[in-house]
């Protein structure tokens, strides 16, 4: 039977789901949300928020849970307790940045200061040392190379979720801060590169299941 994810008709935080999916070729459908149920209803809502997944008898949202649930069902969260453990952490860590973007694009609405200013926290060589919220691609690029020089996979020797959300949040900023990324982070560029042509994801990337739409703003 598919899945069921609830969500808007954008990337947002359904796109590492939707990523996992396409790489170990999982059924789904999508349902748009209803707004209005969503901030009412704590049965299927208990946060207010989407995205939402209904698998059998599991009906989950928060977006790092969805990952979780998917990754352990489906094999993408290592082969041992240690590479468990490792795919948490970067799934965490990779939240601690999402959560500054997203502050960049909807409070700060891209503005030129605060692109500037989130570049030099968080990009920026000299960020990865001064407060930063643990949000630093310096920490991503690290441990990525930490794993076999950083040629392969960013936990052991397969795809976990770990790779795809990472992935995910290196195209969010390959969008906006291309120059600095490129520049700053070459291991996580060339891991993106090779994720991208992964079979499955490569299908994905290119059809229409790929929403032009990144965030509810436009921006980004």
């Amino acid at each position: 039977m598919p899945l069921t994810l609830y969500y808007f008709p954008l990337r947002g935080r359904a796109e590492v789901f939707k990523l996992m999916c396409a790489a170990q070729d999982i059924k789904y459908d999508i349902q748009d949300v209803d707004f209005a149920e969503m901030k009412s209803d704590r049965v299927k809502y208990p946060f207010g928020q989407c995205p939402r997944l209904v698998d059998g008898d599991v009906d989950i949202c928060q977006s790092n849970a969805i990952i979780r649930h998917v990754a352990r069902k489906h094999g993408m969260y290592g082969s041992s307790d240690a590479e468990l453990a490792a795919v948490d952490q970067i799934i965490d860590g990779v939240e601690s940045i999402r959560g500054v973007y997203l502050k960049l694009i909807y409070v700060d609405a891209l503005k030129d200061e605060a692109k500037a200013a989130y570049t030099a926290t968080h990009i920026a060589a000299e960020g990865s040392t001064a407060r930063n919220s643990g949000a630093h691609f310096a920490y991503l690029e690290g441990l990525l190379a930490r794993n076999g020089g950083g040629s392969g996979y960013i936990v052991g020797s397969a795809l976990t979720a770990a790779d795809l959300c990472v992935f995910d949040i290196v195209d969010l900023h390959l969008r906006i801060l291309k120059q600095e990324m490129e520049a700053g982070y070459p291991l996580l560029v060339a891991h993106y590169g090779r994720v991208a042509s992964l079979p499955g994801i490569k299908e994905y990337l290119a059809s229409p299941a790929r929403l032009d739409k990144v965030n509810g703003n436009s921006l980004g």
